[in-house]
């Protein structure tokens, strides 16, 4: 009987070494970032300083916030349309990222011309499916939102 118990305790310590040594060399959190929306919300044009209300378009934000020896690295393209008037706002230059922030240089188009370059944010991208994602640039005289309806990170 005392060899059943002590086979029984081995037994268990064994599970509860196994068991720690487990969760302790779990996976790394999370540096790798898609954020997509085919729900766009407002526009507000910089030239006109109209806040519109958006009828349809598409956004993606892909963006690193891991200090990595290449850099860190981002992506961000918004085409809403506002009636007729398409609307695009595209990241030409990397600033820096956070987990939930792309900050950089962004060219603005209107109707497929450049309309302003300018420094600006995109953020509130770690929020979950549902939730809006927005655009400002640094003067506040450009914006683009929407909900994100879907998300990848890794």
């Amino acid at each position: 009987m005392r060899r059943k118990w002590l086979a029984l305790i081995a037994v268990l310590m064994l599970v509860v070494t196994m068991s720690v040594a487990a969760s302790s060399s779990a996976a790394p959190s999370t540096y790798v970032h898609g954020v997509f929306s085919t729900a766009p919300l407002y526009v507000q044009d910089g030239t006109t300083g109209s806040f519109l209300t958006a009828s349809s378009g598409n956004a993606i934000a892909s963006w690193t916030d891991n200090p990595l020896s290449s850099g860190n690295q981002g992506f961000f393209n918004a085409i809403v349309y506002v009636g007729p008037t398409k609307y695009e706002f595209r990241l030409v230059s990397l600033g820096g990222t956070t987990p939930d922030q792309i900050d950089g240089k962004f060219h603005i188009y209107k109707n497929n011309v450049l309309v302003a370059s300018v420094a600006g944010s995109v953020y509130g991208l770690s929020q979950p499916i549902g939730n809006v994602f927005k655009f400002y640039d640094s003067a506040y005289n450009w914006h683009v939102s929407g909900y994100i309806t879907n998300r990848l990170d890794y």
